[in-house]
């Protein structure tokens, strides 16, 4: 038999090696291997994921439905969490109530549990994968609604309310930082836009939608009946088709499984010992990024005060379009059935906005990146680290900020001055669509300056802005009753005009405080297991 045909020898490991015998020669000329390849650790990269596997290699089909369904999800828990503000008389009557603000505790805790919920389930989403934490809180949202339903008291109601927003939360919490999983930056926004009319849109729908099923069956519960029956729909449809997109925890599963098939070591794998103090650190991240990073601390207050004055609208168009004066002020007398369609005024704001985002917001990028480097084409631009900056979101978010005290300041003062009653509308909706493009705009800044901690950013912001909504929502009749539609308007008017400085300073400075929270990145996980 020839050399070339031979039997392939077993492979001659040495007992105990020394330094110079590390190198071994297989008895074929020109074949070595060395010993420390196979005690070395092997690295798991995304490159060793195929392309069903990663998100950012998926068809723009693939990524559409999961586009889809997290919108859908974003948008049922600001559904929920307007219904009931335009069921507060028909709870105060079911409970025998008589103060003015106990029926809207059920909506005051909601959005309390709201805000909470991302500062555990966004870092949860870190560490066991955005799909399982995605569905097992929908489904958890879905179950406690059913409480909310046939709940005895206002106490038990309010505190189901809390789990159920809880819960709810994460489809507004997280949803952004799937989009930042499956979408490069340059593409982004269109995405961010879609998604982003759900968290905007969605209280303004469930006072619309609610003022509709008030009149027409007269009792609250109808409400929290819906709202089990459209989020389980949505939470079968989510455990059948969302896939994960987390890269960290896809690798991490990639690695799991080359160990299992080659008892190879790979340094991506996690043991379950390591699990807490992920989770714990992943915790203390978005209260540290509240109080550690300029970036994080400005854009959370102005996303609250935007996020307070849609809160405030809910209050406020009852009040206007009533059939029933209320605390002195002056109102168009509409029909109680008809009251629900002055919701349509924000409403058509917020669609006009989503659409102008989807067309012109990527383009705006686009266009700041050509900008920045006129002798690179902007392909080459927006994959080049240096010149690919969040700031480049900018522009956009300022134009954004400013149409949002002018809406607020048309709306504020054709109401004080009992002009026709479309005039308010119009105000109204020129300040939902600015509420829009500033929103979607910080969103997709928050998500490109902190990419990999997206998850723990947005649940910052979202604690902040659920705060404010609670606030809003109890004290809006009280900030009326004292000063009026003009000037209880112009007080947050003049909070927002006071703001709008803040992007020009971000584009100039945003890329040195940016370093602070990569420092601040570095302490947070300098302790932790690499994925």
């Amino acid at each position: 038999m020839s050399r070339a045909q031979a039997p392939m020898p077993r492979l001659p490991l040495p007992i105990h090696p020394s330094k110079s015998t590390r190198r071994q020669t297989w008895p074929y000329k020109g074949l070595e291997y060395n010993l420390d390849d196979f005690a070395k650790p092997r690295i798991v990269t995304l490159s060793d994921l195929n392309d069903s596997e990663n998100p950012a290699k998926w068809t723009s089909r693939k990524k559409m439905i999961n586009l889809i369904l997290i919108s859908i999800q974003g948008t049922l828990a600001p559904i929920a969490s307007s219904l009931l503000a335009v069921a507060n008389l028909s709870v105060a009557l079911d409970f025998k109530l008589t103060d003015l603000y106990t029926p809207n505790l059920p909506v005051a805790t909601f959005l309390i549990g709201l805000g909470i919920g991302p500062l555990y389930l966004a870092p949860c989403s870190e560490v066991y994968g955005r799909r399982l934490v995605f569905n097992l809180s929908l489904a958890a949202f879905t179950l406690i609604n059913v409480g909310c339903a046939l709940a005895p008291s206002i106490a038990a109601l309010s505190v189901m309310r809390f789990f159920s927003g809880l819960f709810g939360s994460a489809g507004p919490g997280i949803g952004s930082s799937i989009i930042a999983d499956m979408y490069p930056r340059e593409k982004r926004g269109k995405a961010q836009a879609i998604y982003n009319f759900g968290p905007t849109s969605g209280p303004i729908l469930g006072g619309l939608f609610g003022s509709f099923i008030i009149a027409g069956t007269g009792s609250w519960r109808w409400m929290m009946w819906l709202m089990v029956i459209f989020p389980g729909a949505t939470t079968i449809a989510s455990a059948l088709i969302i896939k994960e997109t987390y890269a960290p925890y896809l690798i991490k599963k990639k690695a799991q499984l080359i160990e299992r098939k080659s008892g190879r070591k790979c340094n991506a794998f996690i043991s379950k010992k390591d699990a807490p103090m992920l989770l714990r650190n992943a915790i203390i991240r978005p209260i540290k990024m509240l109080t550690q990073s300029p970036i994080c601390m400005v854009m959370s207050l102005y996303m609250s005060l935007i996020y307070g004055i849609l809160y405030l609208r809910l209050v406020t168009l009852p009040l206007l379009y009533g059939p029933v004066p209320k605390f002195g002020l002056f109102c168009y007398k509409w029909n109680y059935n008809l009251t629900g369609l002055a919701y349509l005024g924000p409403g058509i704001g917020m669609f006009a906005g989503t659409a102008i985002s989807i067309l012109y917001m990527n383009r705006s990028y686009k266009w700041m990146a050509k900008r920045a480097t006129r002798n690179i084409s902007p392909e080459v631009a927006l994959k080049n680290a240096k010149v690919a900056q969040p700031e480049f979101r900018i522009p956009f978010m300022l134009l954004g900020m400013i149409i949002v005290p002018v809406g607020n300041i048309i709306f504020a003062w054709s109401a004080e001055g009992e002009l026709h009653w479309s005039i308010p509308l119009i105000g109204a909706a020129i300040g939902a669509l600015g509420t829009v493009m500033a929103y979607t705009c910080i969103q997709s800044y928050m998500v490109d300056a902190f990419e990999k901690y997206a998850a723990s950013a947005l649940a910052t912001m979202t604690v902040c802005r659920s705060v404010m909504g609670c606030v809003f929502s109890i004290i809006g009749f009280e900030l009326y009753r004292s000063l009026g539609y003009g000037w209880g308007t112009m007080v947050v008017s003049f909070i927002c005009i006071a703001m709008i400085p803040i992007p020009i300073g971000l584009y100039y400075y945003g890329p040195r405080l940016r370093k602070h929270k990569l420092s601040l990145r570095i302490s947070l996980t300098k302790s932790s297991p690499t994925w």
